[in-house]
């Protein structure tokens, strides 16, 4: 998931997994546990992600 995106944002994931809080749709506060709103928070380009299931 990580290939495209490189070792600092891999490092930065882990090292922050759980630990940062934002707002949802409805307002109320949630840890950030998944790549794509950690990267949407960054400020990071979400295309770089490469998905689960990219066999081809």
């Amino acid at each position: 998931m990580f290939s495209k995106l490189g070792e600092d944002w891999f490092d930065d994931y882990w090292m922050n997994y759980g630990k940062i809080t934002m707002k949802t749709d409805t307002g109320a506060l949630a840890n950030i546990k998944t790549l794509r709103d950690f990267v949407r928070y960054r400020g990071g380009d979400l295309s770089l992600i490469v998905g689960q299931n990219n066999r081809k």
